[in-house]
């Protein structure tokens, strides 16, 4: 009797280390396909470029195709083969970024949604080349708008905006920072 109830003990607890192993196993499971399904999400839709293609798209990164700089680099003016018209911006050599930080700050890139961001479209990275291609602003930016300036070679029409006009879009710009602060993570 004593074996009898010692051997059942054994197999409740023998049945139930299995119940929680397998649970596991499926939970683990699971997290590593959401992951899997979220990285895949995110890089969805983001075209790999060539140098070769880049160059091509805005002739040769012509001068007459700058549209801005910042700190990180100049930003051309560019059509792709499809003739969809981007904004391609060609990050400075002297950044020295690595290929590990870049592809970091594409997927980070990749996952911003917001009617306030421009959306990145895709990347290139040849050996010393890095770049990142953005849906094309058609009306400028909006440097362009508040500081018009008489210039033959932009293709923008620029009018003096009124200062409702330029709350508004002040309003819009706090949003998309907003968006930035609170609704996405660096990790």
């Amino acid at each position: 009797m004593v074996e009898d109830e010692d051997y059942r003990r054994k197999a409740k607890i023998a049945l139930v280390a299995i119940v929680l192993l397998a649970s596991l196993a499926v939970f683990a499971s699971f997290v590593a396909f959401a992951y899997y399904c979220y990285i895949l999400v995110a890089e969805e839709g983001l075209k790999v470029f060539t140098f070769k293609q880049l160059h091509s798209a805005t002739g040769g990164f012509s001068k007459s195709n700058v549209v801005g700089h910042g700190g990180f680099g100049l930003v051309y003016r560019g059509v792709l083969n499809d003739g969809r018209k981007v904004g391609i911006k060609l990050m400075d050599q002297a950044g020295k970024q690595g290929e590990g930080e870049f592809k970091v700050e594409v997927e980070l890139l990749s996952r911003l949604h917001s009617p306030y961001l421009l959306a990145l479209l895709g990347y290139c990275s040849d050996h010393n080349h890095k770049l990142l291609v953005y849906e094309f602003m058609e009306n400028g930016g909006l440097q362009e708008h508040l500081y018009p300036v008489s210039n033959k070679n932009s293709s923008v029409t620029s009018v003096n905006l009124d200062w409702e006009t330029r709350l508004r879009i002040a309003l819009e710009a706090a949003k998309g920072l907003e968006y930035l602060h609170e609704h996405v993570s660096l990790l």
